[in-house]
């Protein structure tokens, strides 16, 4: 019986306890004591109070359970009580106990004495090791310091901590991680004394004896309609005949149900009565038949009890806790893609860093069907498939799933490096570097290096045609040969960039690499390219239909000038067709490469050099671009952001203005008028999209304001025109100068293709392309931009300028702004005169009269921190986020830190600000402010962390790092 109870889920257990199996009880405090006390013990410091605590928190579970609406989400409602409960006790008078001394020895036994005096010694040692735990805990951030202690001392793994918290079992694994490193010498005293740690032998079966003399809370709270008495004769028969019938019962009123998720309020002289109605669920807004995975990240996942959470917090009428529950927004439809796979059932999938998605079965979007194997933003996740089975390579392990990529096992570690393909034949695994080869005869269990034949070779590219691999270096292709690798004859000294295969015919795009030539070995090449007719200075394609023993030019042979620097040369070929991606453009042949069409430039999808491209037949085709995925249904003509479905990545700012929210998404600005469901983009002067690199935006004086580029490709000041969805150059305001990559560009040799230069439309191509490179190249040109009345503040290649009415051009203010401006860590912020520099070093510079004096204050600060978070003024008031806590001034001259009530900082890194109120975001939640200033939270654990925070339409939006933007309604 004990084993079935323990087994069985939190909803069934519910459920019995609701039919009143109070025994089902027992087994949701034996599964979650641990975890509750140790969350207790973080927020109040002492184990045996905590214990108090923890079975408090199980007596008010108990009480408020048939409360409960979502039965699943048991974990994450207790986690909201146990918390709520510390908070109370942190309100009410810490108790007082009897020292040693105050004991009237002369009731003490001698032996009774020393035995207790001994005791007590031990105790104390016991306490100095749990305190130092606990100060060393303190150094984390909370989000990091709440998972430890929930592992080490709860002894909870990760996914328990992640349905306990309602966030992610990739976040908490992540918080540990960096946990970890941060206490990497004192870990092993952590988890002995909180792993020492144990709760009364009792703890149990004092809470089951408690519990029968509790009456559960009713569902319903709501005052009766009205006194019987005052209903009269005529009302009471009626009701009376109502109640004799059961038929006529459930006609006027439907059975309680429990997993009733609507409630429909009847309302009678302003006295509200609540009916609990079954009502059918609404219909998933889903793309296509696909499966979702099961998770558990995510923040709303949980049910709060508002009552106790409001109890907590009455000292601060000004507070009130978020009751609704955290809901996604669609978002802008940009992001980083890391693959694109297509299986031998041509099922298509891509991964970004919000998870793995499947195309659905019409091909009208993306479905998310898995986030819990680990994705990031900066490597790549190349997968394949054998026999069924997907494999997929993560940040170091390798994952497979049997059911199409819902659920993922990993079957290993993996070497370390960065993985360009995985390949799998009938006899071995093999993991493709840049710079190795691995290969595991165990299914990816064990790996070995094997790398006879190419040592030293730098790898770009690899695929296998049956059992035959073959890889693409620095040097030309190699091709497994028993248990060595040999060189072919195609581009010996040549880079390749891409091999394709279509049967059992290969191409191959190479590039000119003279890197570390020899003397003979360059001599040797130019005869080769003589005798071949090769452009050593050109990217060039080959075909063989051998498998590699014979090889064939097949280069267009009219290219744009543009593509004759080897910059580019992907290939992907079906069947006879095969398309080729220069640096610009793109060419298309329909007979294996002897005839090729110049399909043009598409500038709204210009693709890096590892970017991916698959072909699903002659005509669809997809392709990595800069922050997008994009599809072409016409062979290659043209080209279309495709992102429907997938969660944005690359939202790196929000705002709102006139009732609409605008977001930096990749390299664009976006609008929404409708709170996150459908985004346009807002259009430069010269009628397309600008490559923005960074969120160069901001409000003031009832005024948008950004940076662009002018029609001639200027970068200027911008706002937004009368019909909202287009930026001009404001006039007044001089041009930013010193754009660093168009002048020396533009400046080709005039003797190189003039004719196709000299083309207007194939010019302005360019133009984008070079725009495109600064981003690839992470050139600057505006770092923050702030506006206070008529002065502008812009930040640029570490220096800080500062333009107001009637000044001929931009003024340098003289203060090094540091490097890498737009990476968190580095804010600016004016308002009248005074204005406030962050820099990336943890200095905090003060100027009083506009930024012609400066004064780093950093030392004078009542706080001690890294980095800047962001600050903000809320009229003559600075509030200073850090990685630390929060600083506000009204002078600029006297600061305090902002905490909790626990007298805690908490590291806020945004916030918004909603008349007088002040919100806060951290990894743990929305902090609100209250009137004695000090941070309370008021919603459900955010489901990462969070970015920017903002307010709009009387909600709260919040921009994740990794799982897009979520918005919940103030109350």
């Amino acid at each position: 019986m004990w084993r079935t109870l323990m087994e069985r889920n939190d909803f069934e257990l519910v459920r019995s306890i609701l039919s009143g199996d109070d025994s089902a009880f027992s087994a949701l405090v034996d599964k979650y004591q641990k975890s509750v006390h140790a969350l207790a013990w973080r927020e109040i410091g002492d184990f045996q109070i905590a214990e108090e605590i923890a079975q408090d928190t199980f007596l008010l579970a108990y009480k408020k359970l048939p409360t409960l609406k979502n039965q699943h989400q048991f974990a994450g409602w207790l986690y909201v009580i146990a918390r709520n409960l510390c908070t109370d006790w942190h309100r009410r008078k810490k108790p007082t106990m009897q020292s040693l001394e105050a004991t009237n020895r002369k009731t003490l036994e001698k032996s009774d004495y020393e035995r207790f005096v001994e005791e007590q010694r031990e105790k104390a040692a016991a306490e100095r090791r749990r305190e130092l735990v606990r100060n060393l805990l303190d150094k984390l951030p909370e989000s990091e310091r709440t998972v430890m202690t929930l592992y080490y001392l709860g002894e909870m793994t990760s996914e328990a901590i992640s349905k306990f918290l309602g966030v992610s079992v990739n976040t908490i694994k992540s918080r540990l991680r960096r946990a970890r490193i941060r206490l990497k010498e004192e870990e092993p005293m952590i988890r002995d004394t909180l792993g020492n740690v144990h709760l009364s032998n009792n703890f149990t079966q004092n809470i089951m004896d408690q519990i029968t003399h509790i009456k559960p809370s009713s569902v319903s709270n709501t005052k009766p309609l009205l006194p019987w008495a005052a209903l009269g004769s005529a009302a009471v028969l009626v009701f009376l005949l109502m109640g004799a019938s059961n038929q006529l019962l459930t006609r006027f009123q439907k059975p309680y149900s429990l997993e009733a998720q609507s409630e429909t309020s009847i309302e009678l002289l302003n006295v509200p009565i609540v009916l609990d109605v079954q009502s059918d669920t609404d219909t998933q807004r889903r793309i296509g038949s696909n499966v979702f995975a099961n998770k558990n990240g995510g923040a709303g996942q949980h049910d709060s009890d508002a009552a106790l959470a409001s109890d907590s917090q009455q000292e601060s009428t000004k507070i009130s806790v978020l009751t609704e529950q955290w809901t996604q927004a669609i978002g802008p439809e940009t992001g980083n893609v890391h693959e694109i796979f297509l299986t031998s059932k041509a099922e298509l999938y891509t991964v970004s860093p919000t998870g793995i998605y499947k195309m659905t079965e019409d091909a009208s979007g993306w479905v998310l069907i898995n986030n819990t194997v680990p994705t990031g933003y900066y490597f790549e996740m190349p997968m394949a498939e054998h026999k069924g089975i997907l494999y997929i390579v993560s940040f170091d392990e390798i994952f497979a799933s049997a059911d199409g990529g819902v659920i993922w096992k990993s079957i290993g570690l993996r070497p370390s490096g960065s993985v360009i393909e995985l390949l799998i034949t009938e006899d071995a695994f093999y993991i493709i570097m840049d710079d190795k080869i691995y290969r595991s005869t165990d299914a990816g269990k064990q790996w070995t290096p094997f790398n006879v034949g190419i040592k030293n070779r730098e790898i770009f590219t690899a695929t296998a045609v049956g059992n035959t691999i073959f890889i693409g270096t620095d040097r030309g292709v190699y091709r497994l040969n028993s248990d060595s690798w040999e060189q072919l004859s195609v581009g010996t000294f040549r880079k390749v960039n891409s091999i394709a295969v279509s049967d059992n015919t290969m191409y191959v795009s190479t590039s000119p690499n003279d890197t570390d030539l020899t003397p003979a070995e360059m001599k040797t090449k130019l005869i080769r390219e003589i005798m071949r007719k090769e452009k050593s200075n050109r990217w060039e394609i080959f075909r063989s239909e051998d498998l590699g023993d014979s090889w064939n030019k097949i280069t267009p042979s009219s290219r744009s000038f543009i593509d004759y620097f080897p910059l580019g040369g992907k290939i992907v070929a079906i069947d006879n067709t095969v398309l080729a991606i220069g640096s610009v453009n793109i060419y298309r042949s329909n007979d294996k490469g002897e005839t090729w069409t110049n399909l043009g430039i598409d500038a709204d999808s210009l693709s890096t050099p590892n970017s991916s491209i698959i072909a699903v037949n002659e005509n669809t085709l997809y392709k990595e671009s800069i922050y997008k995925l994009h599809r072409s249904t016409d062979g290659g003509k043209s080209w279309h952001p495709f992102m429907k479905g997938i969660v944005s990545s690359q939202v790196k700012d929000l705002l709102e203005y006139k009732d609409r929210l605008y977001a930096h998404a990749g390299t664009e600005i976006v609008q929404s008028a409708d709170g996150g469901n459908t985004w346009s983009s807002i259009q430069t002067e010269a009628g397309k999209i600008d490559y923005l690199a960074y969120p160069n935006m901001t409000v003031a004086n009832n005024t948008f304001y950004a940076i662009a580029r002018d029609v001639d490709g200027r970068t200027r000041v911008c706002s937004l025109g009368s019909n909202s969805n287009q930026l001009v150059p404001v006039p007044e305001i001089p041009t930013v100068s010193g754009d660093i990559v168009n002048n020396d560009f533009y400046n080709i040799d005039d003797g190189q293709d003039t004719n196709i230069l000299n083309e207007g439309e194939e010019t302005q191509q360019v133009v984008d392309r070079v725009q495109s490179l600064k981003l690839l190249l992470n050139i600057i040109e505006v770092g923050a931009l702030v506006v206070t009345d008529n002065t502008f503040y812009i930040d640029r290649n570490r220096k800080l300028f500062k333009w107001r009415k009637g000044y001929p051009d931009w003024v340098d203010l003289g203060l090094d702004t540091g490097e890498n401006t737009q990476h968190r860590g580095f804010s600016l912020a004016a308002s009248d005169e005074t204005v406030y520099v962050g820099r990336q070093d943890g200095h905090l510079f003060q100027s009083f009269d506009t930024g012609n004096n400066w004064e780093d204050i950093t030392s004078s600060l009542p706080l001690m921190f890294e980095d800047f978070n962001e600050i903000v003024f809320v009229g003559s008031t600075v509030y200073i986020a850090t990685n630390n806590g929060v600083l506000v001034s009204e002078s600029g001259i006297n600061w305090r830190v902002l905490t909790d009530n626990t007298d805690t900082n908490i590291e806020i890194v945004s916030i918004a600000i909603d008349g007088t109120n002040v919100f806060g975001a951290s990894d743990s939640g929305i902090y609100e402010l209250d009137d004695r200033g000090k941070w309370w939270i008021i919603s459900p654990e955010v489901p990462d962390r969070i970015e920017e925070l903002v307010i709009h339409d009387e909600k709260l939006y919040i921009v994740t790092e990794k799982r897009g933007m979520f918005y919940i309604p103030l109350n």
